[in-house]
């Protein structure tokens, strides 16, 4: 049996060494314009094999100690398998084009890509030397891209000009037939584009490909080197060429190799376990009567990694792909990403705390109070994922209308018109749902952090709760410590004092009110303090007034009455005079039903 064993073994490392042999590793590169990687689509997404790929998020792109352009920075993709789809990835829902270069002739041996956000505009280096183009998917199904450089004469000097003027132009364009299938173009001349990309290479571009944005069944497309047709423009004839690799015999001949000295140092290796393992149980009769650590305090010291619900909801790190900073906090940073093509937001620990033990078991906290959640206004858990410390993220449903403050401060700024509409009431019942449910659990989830930034939006405008960073089980009758955010926090918070689900239906109230007039918390009652006393109004001393009940949340003449009751009865300073979540929610669907047809 033991034989067996080692020859099964052996022959699954044999076949991952053809598989490792195989595989190649492709370095996708995107570069944005903007210091945070968040405000557009990238505008150069650069794709080559065997680079020496390291992942990375929004870092400053440097060549030879420059930037190419001010202010750029780039995120990086390793990917083993299909690089044209993480290109793809990378531009979301906006119009693009991807070049493909080949260095033969018939586009068997893979060069380089790149992919041009196609908005028909002048993109480029925020006025520096970097690259500037205009690129476009034109109305008749053809495809252009317009580099504008300046000392184009040599590759060494090259740059991009700002201006984006005719007399520095050159123009590369793809038919709508070759356009669509992707057929291999045979390069007469090389243009100043190809020139600028390849100063770094020894080979020369003398064949290409294009794709795009357009193309009807993106997820059918491969970005492995392989077959498709052929186009040459001399002739405007397409041919077929079907390619496959194989494995060369010297290389098979260092895999047979290798198979077998794994395989003896397997066999070494069950000896040697083999014969530890007798003498730790020697050992341990020695020591099971002498040793004062206990089963629960190395449980302890291992923290949530083998917890069940953790374990049951891990995925695979290496499919979880990072792509843009949305946001960054003290406690965390959240990205967009995509997982098996699903487009997920990926939370983070900041890189200062992503070693520290104490700050991974309270992110893995949150992950096992998120994971065990399954309501419809709750952002679904999809997985946890580490290889490592310091990679732990958390992949969470993509809400793609970002949060409930941003929108409230788009509301504010454009002076949208303040009370309470449908739209706004739904949002508050969304949200209300999510508390009724977590207050109904067979133990009590107190989310202690509700607030408008934790309330995300989908493309529909449907709420949903996020954030359960510091939420808590009700394990007894009430709870202590004040934590939450000042602004959203119930008075018995504030003082430190018991409290329980109540908590937070005041946050909700609060939350209500931002609904109503569109200001963060309390802005009215600065605004008279300053023009009244003739200075701020200080957080100590606004809370302290909070507390007691003389200052309290806004809501305007232009709401419903019920919904304005609801909010001065949640935001009441006696927990006791304030509704359940269960109440809240009948009364909203009341008004909902009666007062807003």
């Amino acid at each position: 049996m033991a034989v067996m064993a080692i020859l099964l073994v052996g022959l699954l490392v044999l076949v991952l060494l053809v598989h490792l042999v195989e595989a190649t590793t492709y370095d996708i590169m995107a570069t944005y314009l903007d210091t945070n990687c968040s405000s557009t689509e990238p505008y150069i997404v650069y794709a080559r094999q065997n680079g020496g790929c390291t992942d990375g998020v929004c870092y400053t792109y440097l060549v030879d100690n420059r930037a190419y352009a001010v202010d750029e920075r780039a995120s990086t993709d390793c990917s083993e398998e299909d690089y044209l789809r993480v290109m793809r990835e990378f531009y979301n829902n906006s119009p693009y084009i991807i070049h493909e270069l080949y260095s033969d002739d018939d586009c068997s041996t893979f060069e380089y890509a790149v992919g041009f956000l196609a908005t028909n505009t002048c993109l480029g280096g925020n006025q520096s030397a970097g690259l500037y183009y205009e690129s476009s998917l034109n109305p008749d199904g053809s495809a252009t891209v317009i580099p504008y450089f300046i000392n184009a004469g040599s590759t060494e000097t090259m740059e991009g000009d700002s201006s984006c003027s005719s007399a520095s132009a050159g123009v590369v364009a793809a038919d709508k037939e070759v356009l669509a299938n992707h057929s291999c173009v045979h390069l007469g001349e090389i243009s100043l584009l190809y020139d600028f990309f390849t100063t770094d290479s020894a080979n020369t571009v003398s064949s290409y490909r294009w794709y795009s944005s357009n193309d009807p069944d993106i997820s059918s497309q491969s970005g492995l080197v392989g077959s498709t047709s052929s186009y040459d423009s001399s002739s405007g004839s397409i041919a077929t060429e079907n390619r496959s690799s194989s494995l060369s015999s010297g290389a098979l001949a260092g895999i047979i190799v290798a198979a077998v000295i794994i395989v003896i140092a397997i066999i070494f290796a069950i000896c040697f376990c083999k014969r530890r393992s007798q003498a730790m149980r020697a050992d341990e009769r020695f020591t099971r009567t002498t040793s004062p650590i206990s089963r629960d305090t190395v449980s302890g010291q291992r923290g949530l990694w083998n917890d069940e619900v953790i374990t049951a909801k891990r995925i695979p790190r290496n499919k979880v792909k990072v792509k843009k900073l949305l946001s960054r906090g003290a406690f965390g940073e959240v990205y967009s990403g995509v997982f098996y093509q699903r487009r997920v937001a990926v939370k983070m620990l900041p890189s200062s705390t992503r070693t520290s033990l104490q700050h991974v078991n309270a992110f893995l906290t949150e992950a096992k109070i998120t994971a065990t959640m399954d309501h419809p206004h709750i952002v679904p858990f999809i997985g946890v994922a580490w290889d490592s410390l310091s990679d732990l993220c958390v992949a969470l449903e993509f809400m793609e209308g970002g949060d409930l403050r941003a929108l409230l401060n788009k509301y504010e700024a454009s002076n949208h018109h303040v009370g309470f509409d449908r739209q706004k009431t739904a949002i508050a019942l969304h949200v209300c749902h999510a508390l009724a449910y977590l207050h109904s659990l067979a133990s009590p989830i107190i989310h202690r952090d509700l607030k408008s930034k934790n309330i995300l939006l989908n493309g529909a405008m449907e709420a949903k709760l996020s954030d359960f960073g510091i939420s808590r089980q009700r394990l007894d009758e009430t709870m202590t410590a004040g934590v939450g955010t000042s602004l959203w926090m119930a008075p018995e918070v504030m003082l430190g004092e018991r409290y329980d689900e109540k908590a937070d239906m005041f946050s909700f109230g609060v939350v209500l009110s931002e609904l109503d007039v569109h200001t963060l918390p309390y802005a009215q009652a600065r605004k008279r303090s300053r023009e009244s006393e003739g200075r701020e109004l200080t957080d100590p001393s606004l809370l302290q007034r909070v507390a007691t009940g003389e200052i309290r949340v806004e809501f305007s003449y232009f709401s419903p009455r019920s919904i304005v009751n609801l909010g001065h009865a949640c935001v009441s300073v006696d927990p006791g005079d304030r509704p359940t979540a269960a109440e809240a929610l009948y009364r909203l669907q009341l008004a909902l039903a009666k007062e807003l047809v």
